[in-house]
This record gives C-alpha cells, structure tokens and sequence, in this order.
C-alpha cells in the first residue's frame, strides 16, 4: 500500500514540473527553388524543386513547370522537363555579350525570376604541377599546382580555381576525370576568409589585389599521386552573382561522422532568385591540361 501512495506521489510531482510552452516556429515560405550555372554554347539545365522543411522526405522535385528562358527580354524558348525536375533544351544555349532572364512557373506558387549574363572568358597561359613539392606542418608532402592567368581589364572579376585527376577503374579500366581535395596558403585566396587548414575541392577569388596584371595562383593537395600523373587545372571566371553563391557555399561546414557532437556551421546562401529561393548565374570555363612533374 506504501508503495502505492509512493507512486502517486511522484506523478503528481512530476505532473507540477510541466509547463506548456508556445512556440513562435517560423513557417517555412511556399517559395520555388530554382538552380541554374550556365555557361556558353551550353544548354541550361535547369533544377526546380520547392522549399520545405527538414522532416519533409518526400520529393521535393517539381515535374509541372514551366520555365522560360529570355534573351535580352525576347523570348528565347521553354524548356523541356527530363527527370527529377530538370529542365532543358540542347537548342537553348547563351553566347557572350546577352542579358538572360529566367521566369519558372508552378501551379500554386509565386512566381520565380532572375537575370544574369556571361563575363568575359579569362583563359589559362600556362600551369604547372610539382610532385613533392614541400612538406606540411605534420611533415607530410603535398604536391603543388599554380595556374598563370592575365585579368581583363573588366573591373571586378571573380574567379574560382579546381583540379581534377584522371583515374582509372579499377574492374573496367575506364579512364575518368575526379574532384581532387586542396588547400592553400595563397593570399589572394586566404583574402576570401578561408584558413591554409582549410581543405576545399575548389576555391573563390577576386582580382582585387592583382586587377589588370598577371597572376599566378597556387593550390596544394597531399602528395597522393605519382609523377607523370595526368591532371586538369580548372579555372571559371564567373559574374559576381556566381561567385557570391559559390562563396557562402564554401562556409558550410559539413557534419563530422567521427566527431556526433561536432554543430554544423551553417551559412544562409546567396539568392538571386526574385518571388524564391536558389541561384540563376553565368560563368566561363578553361582547362588546362598537364602531368605532374619531379
């Protein structure tokens, strides 16, 4: 009996802890999320999908849009929806020297526009690849990557660099080109806000401190790979709503599987997406192509 009146006397304290809280929880806008980098005598490829909130699982692909592409405000086409909400068209493509505007329509959404347009293409001169080229702080070796370029005299511009390295599959023996991880101690990339501990597969920058001169930038990566090694240097000169988003995208840190307790470090991106949400943005492309060298 004692035992009884001993639980009835814990629920009832447990009963006057509780306190009923409300939540101000901010609704999640009904906005669309379009997603397109175009870049010239390329199709755009375009993602539509709709904003929703983290336990929202289900598909968030939108497959009944209608999305519009304009050329210095005339019409250029609508695009054709393919799988998994993307749009596109091979006919549909931007040369340099136009204005394009999307306009993404969806049944029971706002609807969602932007402009942009195409810088002019800065191209690589030259690019080298030193295998062992010098240790890091743990004493392990990195090899070292520089790409020489002449900035236009347009003013600013906005650059992002990368490196791929060509594998080889292991059960087919296709040749295939991958992302390589980097990091730097470049002072026109560490300008950006990102630390030489930083271990990137691609870095932003602008010409601010090298406007209208030649400019060599620096990448490393940890010495993984073998002389005569075939790798690319990619370098994209983007307008600066490109290299706004790209950025911001830079800022997230990723969730650390070792590390559970680890908080993400999350970094609101960059919009230029008018009634939603997402990034409608022009860059130009070079490749450089070389082997790594003793």
């Amino acid at each position: 009996m004692k035992k009884i009146y001993f639980l009835i006397l814990l629920i009832g304290l447990f009963s006057a802890c509780i306190e009923v809280v409300d939540l101000d929880v901010e609704e999640t806008p009904h906005e669309l999320v379009v997603n397109c980098f175009f870049t010239e005598s390329q199709p755009f490829v375009v993602n539509v999908s709709r904003l929703a909130t983290y336990p929202d699982l289900s598909d968030r692909n939108l497959e009944d849009a209608t999305v519009s592409i304009y050329e210095n405000d005339i019409l250029k086409g609508t695009l054709k929806h393919t799988e998994n909400g993307i749009y596109t068209r091979k006919s549909i493509t931007p040369t340099y020297g136009n204005m394009y505007s999307i306009k993404v329509e969806v049944p029971g959404y706002p609807t969602a526009t932007a402009s942009d347009s195409l810088p002019k293409k800065v191209s690589i001169d030259s690019g080298m690849g030193k295998y062992e080229a010098g240790k890091d702080n743990e004493g392990d070796y990195y090899d070292q990557f520089t790409a020489s370029f002449t900035d236009k005299a347009e003013t600013p511009n906005y650059y992002s660099i990368n490196l791929e390295h060509q594998g080889i599959k292991y059960d087919t023996y296709e040749k295939y080109w991958y992302s390589v991880e980097l990091f730097t101690n470049d002072p026109v990339i560490l300008a950006e806000g990102i630390s030489p501990n930083d271990y990137k597969t691609y870095f932003v920058f602008n010409d601010g401190l090298f406007e209208n001169q030649n400019y060599k930038v620096a990448v490393k990566c940890v010495s993984y790979y073998e002389p005569g090694d075939k790798f690319a240097l990619v370098l994209k000169t983007g307008t600066e709503h490109f290299f706004q988003y790209q950025k911001r995208l830079l800022k997230h840190e990723p969730y650390s599987y070792e590390d559970p307790f680890k908080p993400y470090s999350p970094v609101t991106l960059y919009s230029n997406i008018s009634g939603g949400q997402g990034i409608f943005a022009g860059y130009q492309r070079d490749i450089y192509y070389l082997n790594l060298s003793e």
